[in-house]
């Protein structure tokens, strides 16, 4: 049986998220992958187009540095796993 996992990755919208959501969405359609992103100028959606349908993605705007909405979030949905990629060019 393949087991069902929930990953967050943040900064999901930008240059290399982008990539690793696709990678994840596609080769992985049994997890759940949660991309939360700021969309700053380092992030666009676009990135995401081909897989912002698919049913095991969901896009949620936020800023990883808002405790209260991260422990919201961390409680409503309980991550198995978090790649951090929130970073802009000047971090």
């Amino acid at each position: 049986m393949t087991e069902t996992k929930k990953i967050l990755v943040t900064g999901g919208a930008g240059f290399i998220g982008s990539h690793l959501i696709r990678l994840l969405v596609q080769e992985y359609p049994h997890y759940q992958i949660v991309n939360l992103d700021k969309l700053t100028y380092a992030g666009n959606l676009a990135n995401l187009s081909d897989v912002e349908e698919r049913s095991n993605y969901t896009f949620v705007k936020g800023c990883i540095t808002d405790a209260t909405y991260i422990d919201q979030l961390y409680a409503d949905i309980k991550f198995d796993g978090v790649i951090q990629l929130a970073a802009e060019s000047h971090v």
